[in-house]
């Protein structure tokens, strides 16, 4: 009896001072990482009540309000994932722990199995799409890039779990190997990430995707951007800064860039997930008359580690960077502001610029631009 009444009276102090601190907050609760759209539950009407949708409302409220809950739900990811070798499979980015504690999200595996391919007439539309744009720019004397970046799945699919490849997919050619005929048959001017990691895997280069992160490593950023630069001389003619290093620094704690995926798996002990993290320390190499052109960038979350190092080695006397088509970020002067997409000069936002470049992930081949392609040939006049 003695025993019973003592778990009560925990059980019931617990449960209070879960509530003090759901309205009060007196302490500290732990941080979880990843976007969540916060929901307030409000009966609009009388059948909201009789359906139940108001009361799953106030469920879902009640689990992002409740007292503690950053304690509670790392607690729970870090059993699932010391007892299972599993992450949350709740979280909207899906993360699946791969071999040698390699972290994948989920929908770049689902590309690399084939299960998001477009049709061949959308991509020969896209690609004729780009192809228009090229031409309209380089009658405006400015010249343009395409770069396709390449996904963790397809550079390293030797550490995807067995039992989430579909081998018998894998006889079908994705949207990467479906459009790159059609980028060749129209003459679009393009740089091939896959391609180019591929063939750096194949020589031995290594961390070019960080264990802990999604995007590639702040390494394979610096390697790409390298030959970013010398694509960017050939098309502009012209000798440009150039990224220097003499060492590498080689370090067990990842930069913010480079553990993305880890800190969306919400455990009690991120650092678990660490492995070794490559660090170039680079200068810019000017040499003689080095010539900084004006850039437009339009693209995804890949382009950050490349603009990390355009930017630290004054690359570029100005880039603006298109994030998804939504959000301005420029540079030198990093200032970022909405993009009003109705509102845009298009004359005045391309004609001072030396280059325009688009980028896309392998995994978003069908959404090249973000809109910004068919923006900017509407704009135009087409």
């Amino acid at each position: 009896m003695t025993r019973k009444l003592i778990f009560i009276i925990i059980a019931n102090l617990f449960i209070a001072l879960v509530l003090v601190q759901t309205y009060l907050r007196p302490f500290r609760d732990m941080i979880l990482s990843g976007a969540e759209q916060k929901t307030r539950p409000e009966i609009t009407s009388f059948r909201d009540a009789t359906t139940g949708k108001f009361q799953g409302a106030v469920e879902k409220w009640l689990k992002q309000n409740i007292g503690f809950r950053g304690y509670f739900v790392k607690t729970d990811n870090q059993i699932n994932y010391s007892i299972f070798n599993e992450f949350s499979r709740s979280h909207p980015r899906k993360i699946i722990l791969g071999k040698q504690k390699q972290l994948f999200e989920e929908a770049y595996i689902d590309t690399y199995n084939r299960l998001c391919v477009s049709p061949e007439s959308a991509l020969e539309k896209k690609a004729t799409s780009i192809k228009k744009l090229q031409g309209l720019l380089g009658r405006k004397k400015v010249q343009f890039l395409l770069i396709l970046t390449p996904s963790k799945a397809s550079v390293y699919p030797e550490y995807i779990p067995e039992k989430y490849i579909l081998r018998t997919n894998l006889q079908k050619k994705d949207n990467y190997q479906r459009i790159l005929p059609y980028l060749e048959k129209y003459g679009v001017n393009l740089l091939d990430g896959r391609a180019y990691f591929l063939d750096l895997k194949k020589r031995g280069v290594p961390d070019l995707f960080p264990s802990s992160g999604t995007h590639w490593s702040l390494y394979g950023g610096y390697v790409f951007a390298g030959a970013l630069i010398e694509r960017m001389e050939r098309l502009l003619g012209r000798h440009l800064v150039r990224i220097g290093s003499d060492r590498d620094v080689i370090s067990g704690e990842p930069i913010e860039l480079d553990k993305d995926i880890a800190r969306l798996g919400n455990i009690l002990f991120t650092r678990s997930l660490f492995t070794e993290y490559r660090y170039p320390v680079t200068r810019p190499d000017t040499g003689n008359n080095a010539y900084r052109p004006n850039v437009l960038l339009v693209g995804s979350s890949f382009c950050w580690n490349i603009l990390y190092y355009l930017d630290i080695n004054n690359i570029c006397s100005k880039i603006n960077f298109y994030y998804y088509f939504n959000t301005d970020y420029s540079y030198p002067n990093k200032k970022r502001s909405p993009i009003r997409k109705e509102e845009i000069n298009w004359d005045r936002e391309l004609l001072a610029r030396d280059l325009v470049i688009i980028e896309i992930n392998e995994s978003q081949i069908d959404e090249a631009g973000f809109g910004f392609i068919e923006k900017c040939l509407q704009g135009m006049g087409y």
